[in-house]
């Protein structure tokens, strides 16, 4: 397609035309999505310059209870850590459902590390939990088989 039709035909496309110019200088922040500019005062001393003063700000504002990560949260293993402290062995579910509670707010608060930490200390105490509740079982069923293969034995016998 010639550039004739697109409605250019004396000039190269696309027209040479100034690039906008913008304020570097002025720190750009968003909320929900709408973007705005701060006023700021000039004669407060401590507010930086002026723009067009030589001073760059960088700023990074976030606003409250609003994070924005590029990784996805680590799974906190919450759901596991409760049917461990009900159903396997509660005094490590208790400890579970803790530092799952800790993931969830480490990463609330930006703490992506902390996050994964905790995270996998609540999967950790979870599987512990519940191999001490199958260990607890296993054993109350040897113990219960004992008791009563002693009283079958005994009343048997008598």
């Amino acid at each position: 397609m010639s550039y004739e039709k697109r409605g250019y035909p004396d000039q190269e496309y696309p027209p040479q035309e100034a690039p906008p110019t913008y304020n570097q200088s002025t720190p750009q922040y968003s909320w929900h999505g709408q973007s705005y500019a701060p006023q700021q005062p000039q004669d407060h001393p401590g507010f930086p310059p002026a723009p067009g003063t030589g001073y760059q700000a960088q700023y990074n504002v976030v606003a409250p209870g609003m994070v924005t990560m590029a990784e996805p949260p680590p799974p906190d293993y919450m759901t596991r850590a409760i049917m461990v402290t009900v159903c396997c062995f509660w005094p490590i579910g208790i400890f579970a459902i803790m530092k799952a509670s800790e993931s969830k707010s480490a990463y609330a608060r930006g703490d992506l590390a902390g996050a994964k930490e905790n995270s996998r200390s609540a999967k950790q105490l979870s599987n512990i939990g519940i191999a001490a509740g199958v260990v607890s079982v296993v054993i109350l069923v040897i113990i219960m088989g004992v008791y009563f293969g002693l009283i079958f034995s005994s009343s048997r016998f008598g």
